[in-house]
């Protein structure tokens, strides 16, 4: 146990104070800059439209595919994709047992797994300053790190993709 004296004891709370301030104004700027970071992601209906056309012609029977990736539903979400959004379900009680299946198979669910993930690691792929459908779908894609600055302009998703943001909008 420790004691101290009158003196000691005033000198040992200013510290303390100090350092708690000191704490606050050093580490609340970055809380508030994640804070403000997640607020900021939204995601267009209009985005999610040609998101979900690009993968799979938003098709809703689909079957799962096969072969070197396991993608389910409209959206062509993968397993991992689904984890790190979060493993959304369609109900909150649900058996874990084919969760991801149901969820990304169910329009609203894997919806609802896209914006959970861009959510999580959006980012300005495309470096023009800012984050938009184009950065959606390079992450969508090409996935959460560094790999979504690479060129995805050949391929398939992105020529349905670029159709689809390209149309104009019918009023």
């Amino acid at each position: 146990m420790l004691f101290f004296c009158s003196q000691e004891k005033k000198m040992f709370n200013s510290l303390a104070a100090a350092y708690l301030l000191v704490a606050v104004f050093v580490f609340s700027p970055m809380i508030q800059g994640q804070e403000e970071e997640i607020a900021e992601v939204v995601i267009p209906d209009d985005c999610m439209q040609c998101l979900c056309q690009a993968s799979s012609y938003c098709n809703l029977t689909a079957p799962c595919t096969t072969g070197s990736q396991y993608l389910c539903g409209p959206f062509l979400i993968g397993v991992n994709y689904w984890a790190d959004a979060g493993q959304p379900t369609l109900t909150p009680d649900e058996d874990p047992n084919g969760a991801f299946e149901a969820c990304a198979q169910d329009l609203e669910c894997a919806k609802r797994t896209v914006r959970l993930y861009m959510r999580e690691f959006a980012q300005d792929c495309t470096e023009d300053g800012i984050i938009d459908c184009e950065d959606f779908a390079r992450i969508h894609v090409l996935g959460k790190s560094d790999s979504c600055f690479a060129k995805m302009e050949g391929l398939p998703f992105y020529r349905v993709f670029r159709e689809c943001r390209d149309k104009p909008v019918s009023v």
